[in-house]
Protein backbone atom coordinates (compact mmCIF):
# COMPACT_ATOMS: atom_id res chain seq x y z
CA UNK A 1 0.00 0.00 0.00
CA UNK A 2 2.85 2.59 1.01
CA UNK A 3 4.34 1.27 -2.95
CA UNK A 4 1.07 2.69 -4.41
CA UNK A 5 1.15 5.88 -2.44
CA UNK A 6 4.46 6.83 -3.42
CA UNK A 7 3.97 5.86 -6.42
CA UNK A 8 1.06 8.10 -7.07
CA UNK A 9 2.63 11.02 -5.17
CA UNK A 10 5.73 10.81 -7.40
CA UNK A 11 3.12 11.35 -10.67
CA UNK A 12 1.50 14.15 -9.23
CA UNK A 13 4.49 15.72 -8.61
CA UNK A 14 5.53 15.13 -12.33
CA UNK A 15 2.40 16.45 -13.66
CA UNK A 16 2.22 19.57 -11.24
CA UNK A 17 5.96 20.47 -12.50
CA UNK A 18 6.02 19.60 -15.53
CA UNK A 19 5.97 22.47 -18.46
CA UNK A 20 2.70 22.51 -20.32
CA UNK A 21 2.54 21.32 -23.95
CA UNK A 22 1.37 23.76 -26.42
CA UNK A 23 0.60 23.69 -29.71
CA UNK A 24 2.95 26.88 -30.33
CA UNK A 25 3.20 29.56 -33.16
CA UNK A 26 2.81 28.06 -36.56
CA UNK A 27 5.29 28.00 -39.33
CA UNK A 28 6.09 27.26 -43.23
CA UNK A 29 9.24 25.27 -43.86
CA UNK A 30 11.56 26.95 -46.29
CA UNK A 31 13.23 24.70 -49.18
CA UNK A 32 17.19 25.45 -49.71
CA UNK A 33 16.62 27.88 -51.95
CA UNK A 34 15.01 30.61 -50.05
CA UNK A 35 16.49 34.19 -50.22
CA UNK A 36 16.67 37.26 -48.53
CA UNK A 37 16.22 37.37 -44.89
CA UNK A 38 15.00 33.52 -44.78
CA UNK A 39 18.06 32.18 -46.36
CA UNK A 40 19.49 29.10 -44.98
CA UNK A 41 16.63 28.95 -42.14
CA UNK A 42 14.51 25.79 -42.57
CA UNK A 43 11.70 27.59 -41.16
CA UNK A 44 9.81 30.85 -41.15
CA UNK A 45 7.52 31.41 -38.42
CA UNK A 46 4.70 33.84 -38.39
CA UNK A 47 1.81 35.18 -35.27
CA UNK A 48 -0.39 32.50 -34.33
CA UNK A 49 -3.11 35.27 -34.66
CA UNK A 50 -2.33 35.55 -38.95
CA UNK A 51 -4.34 32.82 -41.01
CA UNK A 52 -1.89 30.47 -42.95
CA UNK A 53 -2.75 32.26 -46.11
CA UNK A 54 -1.65 35.35 -44.39
CA UNK A 55 1.35 33.33 -42.78
CA UNK A 56 2.39 32.09 -46.70
CA UNK A 57 2.21 35.67 -47.96
CA UNK A 58 4.29 36.88 -44.52
CA UNK A 59 7.22 34.49 -45.13
CA UNK A 60 7.19 35.18 -49.33
CA UNK A 61 7.99 38.60 -48.37
CA UNK A 62 11.00 37.32 -46.16
CA UNK A 63 12.08 35.33 -49.30
CA UNK A 64 10.83 31.41 -48.19
CA UNK A 65 10.12 29.64 -50.91
CA UNK A 66 7.37 27.08 -48.84
CA UNK A 67 8.17 23.41 -48.42
CA UNK A 68 5.56 23.18 -45.97
CA UNK A 69 3.27 23.77 -42.99
CA UNK A 70 4.77 23.14 -39.24
CA UNK A 71 4.46 24.54 -35.78
CA UNK A 72 7.50 26.99 -35.09
CA UNK A 73 10.12 24.97 -33.23
CA UNK A 74 11.78 25.85 -30.00
CA UNK A 75 15.23 24.24 -30.10
CA UNK A 76 18.12 26.82 -29.84
CA UNK A 77 19.77 24.58 -32.73
CA UNK A 78 17.02 25.19 -35.27
CA UNK A 79 17.55 28.54 -37.24
CA UNK A 80 13.92 29.91 -38.51
CA UNK A 81 13.13 33.72 -40.35
CA UNK A 82 9.97 35.73 -39.21
CA UNK A 83 8.72 36.04 -35.73
CA UNK A 84 11.55 33.51 -34.12
CA UNK A 85 14.02 35.48 -35.84
CA UNK A 86 17.01 36.39 -33.14
CA UNK A 87 18.68 38.95 -35.53
CA UNK A 88 15.24 40.44 -35.89
CA UNK A 89 14.58 40.52 -32.43
CA UNK A 90 17.99 42.84 -31.04
CA UNK A 91 17.39 45.06 -34.36
CA UNK A 92 13.95 45.94 -33.73
CA UNK A 93 14.47 46.57 -29.85
CA UNK A 94 17.29 49.17 -30.41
Amino acid sequence: MKSIIVILTAAALVLTFAPVASAGDPAIICKSDSTGKCAGRKYCCYPSGMSQSDGDKYCKKLGCRRGGTSSCPTAANVSSCGTRDKALEKTSKK
